[in-house]
């Protein structure tokens, strides 16, 4: 891009020099001839000879240099393909006409193009200020010019003050300042950037995943799982970017969102984890006959039995529940998880009885036998408390 403009900043010189028209009416004379003289070596492709012609017209005495001198001189060396000496010229020119727009920016290309990025940042900005009317691209290659240098701070100056300007902004404008103020740690000002220019340009999936960094970033799960979707939405995600949206959704308690997220990584949400996961994300939403219809394709085995009957204890559908788990039990006579549940759907019904049965058979359980001995001391006095009542 900065190529491209370097090429056009050229040309302007070289427009800017020749003597035609009224502009070389108001020329002096031997500026005049040579500057023709020169213009003619220039169209033959004799740019060293050119640039003799303009340095020998520079050491006559007597008459005023005007800034078109110094540009074409700068203009022959460039396509002469030194640009130190290019350099050279255009800044004694804006020694000699310090208010001329045309060296500083042509300047502030020699710089960029000698990797002399804070100097071509300078430059940029001086023209920017000398030129009239404003020219915002000036600030933009400014921002351009300090980003290459790696300072960041001084790209999101320039550019933050290029879009308060500039009411038009171009895309690529708006992109740099993104950037540069995301690379200066400006993650505020970063974001209302992003904002703008998501309103201008929506279809940016690139840039509403890094919306959703920077929510995320600051914790803000909700709105980064809302800018993700969209990015989403607009190229085709991979199951383990939709995996990770749900898991935004889940984080920020919008299951059914996070369902939707799940069931679009692919046909049926394909395997039976994934299943799972929909169905865990039903039951906390509320909607228990949603998950059990979506582990219904997996058949009676000990496994599905087990979630089906965590699912239905979790709804506090107890009864139901217990049969699952009793299910579980009887194709999986170990399953102590299942054991204990099954305990638990009891001791939620009151029924002690049932409750205690299950428990007393978990106490030989290294992972259990703690777990079991508080609800099987709450159940003794219990029975305590009956006795002593007669009942």
């Amino acid at each position: 891009m900065i190529a491209r403009y370097l090429f056009l900043l050229v040309l302007a010189a070289l427009l800017a020099a020749a003597p035609a028209h009224a502009a070389a009416d108001r020329l002096p004379p031997l500026a005049r001839q040579a500057l023709h003289k020169a213009q003619l070596r220039m169209d033959a492709g004799q740019f060293a000879e050119a640039a003799a012609i303009l340095r020998g017209h520079l050491e006559q005495p007597g008459e005023e240099v005007p800034a078109q001198v110094y540009l074409m001189l700068g203009a022959a060396h460039h396509r002469n393909r030194d640009t130190r000496r290019a350099l050279g010229a255009f800044e004694a020119g804006m020694q000699a006409h310090p208010d001329s727009d045309l060296l500083a920016r042509n300047a502030a290309v020699a710089c960029y193009e000698l990797e002399r990025y804070a100097d071509a940042g300078r430059l940029f900005e001086k023209a920017y200020g000398l030129k009239s009317p404003r020219d915002g691209s000036l600030l933009f290659h400014a921002g351009s010019a300090y980003y290459g240098g790696e300072d960041y701070a001084a790209a999101a100056r320039v550019l933050g003050r290029m879009l308060a300007d500039e009411p038009n902004p171009q895309k690529d404008w708006v992109r740099l300042a993104v950037h540069a103020h995301l690379q200066a740690g400006l993650f505020r000002q970063t974001e209302s950037i992003l904002l703008r220019y998501l309103e201008i340009n929506p279809e940016e999936a690139p840039y509403w995943e890094l919306l959703a960094k920077l929510h995320l970033d600051r914790e803000e799960y909700a709105k980064a799982a809302g800018a993700l979707d969209i990015c989403y939405r607009l190229r085709k995600p991979s199951a383990k970017e939709l995996a990770r949206l749900a898991s935004l959704y889940a984080y920020a308690d919008a299951p059914l969102m996070a369902t939707a997220a799940l069931r679009r990584a692919g046909p049926d949400a394909g395997d039976a984890a994934t299943s799972l996961r929909i169905a865990g994300l039903y039951v906390s939403a509320g909607r228990t006959q949603e998950a059990l219809l979506q582990l219904s394709r997996y058949g009676r085995s000990p496994d599905m039995a087990e979630n089906r009957g965590r699912m239905l204890y979790q709804a506090r559908r107890f009864k139901e529940a217990e049969a699952e788990f009793a299910e579980a039990l009887a194709r999986d006579g170990v399953a102590p998880e299942c054991r204990f549940l099954l305990g638990m759907c009891a001791w939620e019904r009151r029924d002690w009885e049932t409750a205690k049965a299950n428990f007393m058979k978990l106490r030989g359980d290294k992972a259990f036998s703690r777990r079991v001995q508080s609800p099987l001391a709450v159940i003794a006095d219990i029975e305590a408390a009956r006795r002593e009542g007669g009942g």
